[in-house]
């Protein structure tokens, strides 16, 4: 049976949006762009359609699940972020490690003495404002931003590749198979559903997510 004509377990769906709910409200979501609240949002709506599924389908056999009868999520502030005092102290120690990185100071003390087509080359603009963007965001509290470098790890490996990219300019865009220079933010931990799930969604109305939005 193809995917497309598969039966929707509607109550294993529920099981699966309230744990999510239950998972974003307490520790929050790695969505790079949008709040908790909007996604918590998003859940709920997921939710309420798997109910109204639900109590269209015949039911006079075994009646509704358990879980049909769990209370809806309450409506939550689209500007809600979970543990938002963590990611702001996480926020002031990546920074720490970020200002204190060697690679980074050396991009930075390198980058006047490039020509034009190395700085577009290396991504030099967007690798220096790795730390500005995160400087702004303390200073503006954007949690959103702020949460993006509680690994900062891979940010540090951003600046070492553009080190190593300045110093052997002929080396391949990726360094040792792991390093990438430009774009940490493209990173599979930030899908918050994999592709079945998003096809098996697709008739739900759902917010837009533009996640081609780049920080550069």
């Amino acid at each position: 049976m193809s995917k497309r004509n598969r039966a929707t377990d509607y109550a294993a769906e529920l099981e699966k949006e309230y744990a999510r709910w239950d998972e974003v409200f307490t520790r929050g979501g790695s969505d790079p762009f949008w709040t908790d609240g909007v996604n918590l949002e998003l859940t709920r709506n997921h939710i309420l359609h798997y109910k109204e599924q639900l109590a269209k389908q015949d039911n006079s056999l075994f009646g509704l699940p358990d879980i049909y009868y769990r209370e809806t999520p309450p409506e939550v502030d689209p500007n809600y972020m979970a543990r938002p005092d963590e990611i702001r102290e996480n926020a002031r120690k990546a920074m720490k490690i970020i200002d204190a990185d060697e690679n980074l100071k050396f991009v930075r003390e390198q980058a006047p003495h490039l020509s034009e087509a190395q700085y577009k080359q290396f991504c030099i603009a967007a690798v220096i404002n790795y730390a500005e963007n995160l400087r702004r965001a303390i200073a503006e509290d954007d949690l959103i931003i702020m949460r993006r470098y509680e690994n900062p790890e891979r940010y540090l490996e951003s600046f070492e590749a553009a080190a190593q990219r300045i110093i052997n300019p002929e080396c391949t865009r990726r360094i040792n198979d792991n390093l990438t220079i430009c774009d940490p933010e493209n990173d599979e931990d930030f899908d918050e559903y994999s592709e079945t799930e998003q096809d098996e969604e697709a008739e739900i109305s759902e917010p837009e997510e533009d996640f081609q939005l780049r920080l550069f």
